[in-house]
């Protein structure tokens, strides 16, 4: 070994047995610690849901109050809206109903000949 890996390993177990002498830290320490950070949470979490509600009651408070429905014409409405099942995106683009809209069979232009498929 030459004198920088002697130094290098005198650093290392000086470093090593500076971290082991300190203690770890009581259980129940780091849990009431954990609880006091679990509990600022809720209570910024909480100021920050009152202030949005508060807010969104303002805003519906000072929206101006009117019969604006009369704007919309329901029938119109009705026919512009459709509806599909959700699981209708999963099924292949209908082609044809085999049973409902059987094709055409081509006859054979033989006298005797049958279908031509």
């Amino acid at each position: 070994m030459n004198e920088s890996d002697e130094r290098m390993q005198a650093a290392l177990s000086k470093a090593q047995a500076k971290q082991e002498a300190g203690r770890a830290p009581d259980f129940a320490r780091v849990w009431a610690g954990a609880e006091q950070r679990v509990a600022s949470r809720r209570r910024r979490r909480g100021m920050i849901a009152g202030s949005v509600a508060v807010l969104a009651l303002a805003v519906v408070m000072l929206m101006p109050y009117g019969n604006d429905i009369r704007y919309i014409d329901t029938d119109e409405l009705l026919e512009t809206t459709s509806w599909s099942a959700p699981s209708d995106s999963l099924l292949p683009q209908h082609q044809f109903d085999i049973y409902g809209e059987i094709p055409v069979i081509i006859e054979s232009t033989e006298t005797y000949g049958g279908a031509l498929l």
